[in-house]
């Protein structure tokens, strides 16, 4: 996944939260679907650990191409 989608799915807990959340009276708490919470939650986990996968395979494979040159210039 990409940023943009955990933004989205940001955007999605926001909602959940401040706009289908049911406010409990007296208290500065919302009640939430659980199910729904759990299921955005892990969603984003999921994108955020693609972005961090795909940064270290970038920075793994440029660290690789420098250390490969290094060796050939010397």
């Amino acid at each position: 996944m990409e940023r943009n989608q955990a933004l989205q799915i940001m955007d999605q807990l926001d909602a959940l939260i401040l706009k289908k959340g049911w406010p409990v009276p007296m208290t500065p708490y919302s009640l939430v679907h659980h199910e729904t919470l759990l299921s955005l939650l892990e969603q984003l986990r999921s994108s955020l650990q693609d972005e961090r996968d795909e940064h270290f395979i970038y920075s793994f494979s440029a660290r690789t191409k420098s250390q490969e040159l290094r060796r050939r210039n010397n």
